[in-house]
């Protein structure tokens, strides 16, 4: 009887123990999933790439610096040293690639100048006539790449900008014209033969020209890029400074003097070295990929 007893005494004090420990506490913060795990931080996406099209037109500040000699026979002039301003117009397009703030660009000007030419800076002389030399319309075409860098304002609404880079200047079109192309056939002046002065007729006929084609440039630019959706406006200013450009053209020279029978023959050579400095100013209209 007494094992019996003790029996339902402990029977009885089971469910007791079980009633006073309760529920163990949930640990996880509240309003988690219990199922849920807590995960990594999302890491940040890189900027993509964006691409802007673009065409513009403006002025452009044209300075040509250089030096002029003149050849006749053996003998040479001295150098002429000459500075040439001019303002002419100027238009053309451009690409640009930015992701972040850094990017590339692509651009080509087409700059309707007269001053890069051999007749312009033959009339940057003190030479008798060299005013009356006839300049024609010219046309030269400046490709260059820039590595730029953006400045975000107003929210991105607008980026300021910096760039450098080169490129290439070619001089095309008439440029490569002799520059005392339009000079008459016959000229008279007064030679002076055996110590006696007599009226000449000088004969010139062109003869070889030789000309650098186009030079190496570097530049900067800086500019405003407003943005309107995926249009945008960008006002910009572009200089460039470029290499020395040579040109050589030779002409013949027959001397007719009346009562002498024999012809005096010389030849005169041009040469011509210039220094392009270029100013653009032009306003940009463009399409990005991104808004």
């Amino acid at each position: 009887m007494l094992r019996l007893a003790s029996l339902g005494l402990l029977l009885g004090l089971v469910p007791l123990a079980g009633a006073t420990a309760g529920p163990k506490p949930d640990r996880r913060p509240s309003g988690q999933p219990a199922d849920d795990r807590p995960t990594s931080r999302p890491v940040d996406e890189e900027p993509s790439w964006e691409f802007q099209f673009a065409g513009h037109g403006g002025a452009a500040g044209l300075i040509s610096r250089g030096e002029v000699r003149l050849a006749l026979a053996s003998s040479l002039s001295p150098i002429d040293e000459t500075v040439g301003y001019s303002r002419e117009r100027s238009w053309g397009a451009s690409l640009r690639a930015i992701r972040g703030r850094w990017g590339v660009e692509i651009q080509h000007h087409r700059v309707a100048g007269r001053g890069f030419t051999p007749a312009a800076m033959m009339r940057e002389t003190r030479w008798f006539g060299a005013r009356e030399l006839t300049i024609t319309e010219s046309a030269d075409d400046l490709l260059s790449a820039f590595v730029v860098w953006e400045i975000p304002l107003a929210q991105e609404r607008a980026r300021f900008h910096l760039a450098a880079g080169g490129g290439y200047l070619l001089m095309g079109g008439d440029s490569g014209r002799l520059a005392l192309e339009d000079l008459p056939v016959g000229i008279s002046r007064m030679a002076t033969l055996g110590g006696v002065s007599r009226e000449a007729a000088i004969e010139m006929t062109p003869g070889d020209f030789r000309a650098d084609r186009g030079v190496v440039v570097l530049g900067g630019s800086l500019g405003l890029t407003v943005r309107m959706g995926r249009m945008f406006l960008r006002p910009r200013l572009d200089a460039f400074i470029g290499g020395a450009r040579s040109t050589e053209e030779s002409w013949g020279m027959d001397l007719h003097v009346p009562e002498v029978q024999d012809e005096v023959a010389a030849t005169m050579t041009l040469n011509t070295t210039m220094r392009p400095r270029l100013f653009l100013f032009s306003v940009e209209v463009g399409w990005s990929s991104r808004p």
